[in-house]
């Protein structure tokens, strides 16, 4: 069963939250405790490597548990003077407004946490249309999972600030002096802890738009390497498109004329582990050994058996490239083909749509320096479509989580419009479908795909 929350309000909820403070507070001390002993034996003008530090989660909870009993002590010292003075019109107000709040605070809580992760994407997403109400509610609602996500090195700098910010809070209910002197005690506080809060989140934009000009440029780089302009094949018609993701990866797609006298055409298929100007460097790197293996050979199998030993030299450990070969020959309307770890080849053919299954071994280049690979051959009629595609249209996903799956993938392409479409449109339309099922939902994967239909 559900746990039942006990509202703020409720006496049980006041008992739980002055629990909940001394606990944290208990917590933080115990901390501390073992911290501060270790850095207390470091050697003169040495650095202690585990500093003493505060948890942010932890922090910001004794900060807003904090706030609710003052919030709480100021209701029921109002109530109490009220009573006191027999100021029933006072005391009236204030029972009333006890009330209101204690009936609408899990309402309005239930009901925030419903949207969720809808103020989370509202903010990822348009973050140029988010008013005062939505970052309120974001920060508030999503504050365990921003806080987790502050990098180690800056976290000493964030609990600095919220330590200022408390004792802002603290001046402004002690009254420290006389006249404004409280209010500009609490507001030098808060604005000194505001200041630094700005200096961490500019440094950490600076550091994201470093990486993003570091994507940008893998971005191009990758881009760089794919055909600008469908092939032409007698007999075929061949459209290929890659859409890359947010972040960067390694997808790649390649034409290229196999074998010594170049009368055997082939379609290359590959996506290289990693993310950013890492995959995209391994990638330039396997377009280039693939290019001086293509000139040696016409069978697949062979050309991927010498790729995986130059991959597995030349590759960092744990790196590997998913890699598929198909080599069509227009005269005599065959398709052969090796597989290293890719998505299977999805052939319809008569109105019946199957995943081509390889032989033998299917690991990814780089993964074994042993790796031989073998290769088979289906006979193509006039009407058969071909789609090499890898998992970035089957995994694509909606805010739901659901994917895209093979399933839909078949479907698709079985039924019209898909049917009577030429190559290039119908890749304009099977992107379409997976970015109309994504429903906004960020894109994490590179979407490759390359179409032959045999005419």
């Amino acid at each position: 069963m559900a746990k039942q929350s006990t509202s703020v309000w409720s006496f049980q909820g006041i008992g739980e939250e002055i629990n909940g403070f001394f606990t944290d507070v208990r917590g933080v001390i115990s901390d501390l405790r073992p911290r501060y002993r270790t850095s207390s034996t470091q050697p003169a003008g040495g650095s202690a490597k585990d500093p003493p530090m505060l948890d942010p989660v932890r922090f910001k909870r004794i900060l807003f548990r904090l706030l609710k009993l003052l919030i709480l002590i100021e209701l029921f010292n109002a109530l109490s003077e009220g009573a006191t003075r027999h100021e029933w019109g006072r005391f009236g107000v204030d029972l009333i407004l006890a009330g209101i709040l204690f009936a609408m605070w899990e309402r309005i809580t239930t009901t925030l946490k419903e949207k969720k992760e809808q103020y989370r994407r509202k903010m990822e997403v348009s973050s140029q249309n988010v008013g005062l109400w939505d970052s309120l509610a974001f920060s508030l609602l999503w504050s365990d999972e921003i806080y987790a996500d502050i990098p180690a090195d800056r976290r000493r700098l964030v609990v600095i600030s919220y330590t200022l910010i408390a004792l802002g809070l603290v001046a402004a209910f002690v009254k420290i002096g006389t006249g404004l002197m409280p209010l500009i005690v609490s507001g030098a506080l808060v604005l000194a802890a505001v200041n630094l809060l700005i200096w961490v989140v500019s440094l950490e934009r600076g550091e994201k738009e470093t990486l993003q000009t570091e994507l940008k440029l893998a971005r191009d780089v990758q881009m760089s390497l794919m055909p600008k302009a469908s092939p032409a094949v007698p007999g075929f018609d061949i459209a290929g498109m890659s859409v890359p993701a947010l972040d960067v990866g390694g997808d790649l797609f390649d034409y290229s004329r196999l074998g010594p006298a170049g009368d055997r055409f082939g379609i290359s298929v590959f996506d290289v582990s990693g993310k950013g100007m890492q995959a995209a460097m391994a990638a330039v790197f396997t377009c280039g050994a693939f290019a001086s293996e293509a000139g040696k050979s016409g069978s697949p199998a062979e050309i991927l058996t010498r790729l995986n030993k130059a991959v597995w030299s030349h590759s960092r450990k744990g790196h590997f490239v998913a890699f598929l070969l198909a080599v069509i020959d227009p005269a005599r309307k065959t398709l052969t083909f090796a597989n290293a770890g890719q998505t299977k080849p999805l052939l319809a053919s008569r109105g019946e749509v199957r995943w081509l299954d390889g032989v033998g071994v299917h690991f990814p280049l780089g993964m074994k320096d042993d790796s031989c690979y073998q290769e088979c051959t289906v006979q193509l009629s006039r009407g058969d479509r071909l789609f090499l595609l890898t998992d970035g249209f089957t995994d694509a996903m909606n805010p739901e989580k659901e994917m895209f799956g093979m399933e839909r993938m078949e479907q698709l392409i079985c039924r019209p419009p898909a049917t009577s479409l030429d190559a290039a449109r119908t890749l304009e339309y099977l992107t379409q479908e997976v970015r109309r099922h994504a429903s906004g939902a960020p894109q994490h994967d590179d979407m490759t795909m390359v179409i032959a239909c045999a005419f």
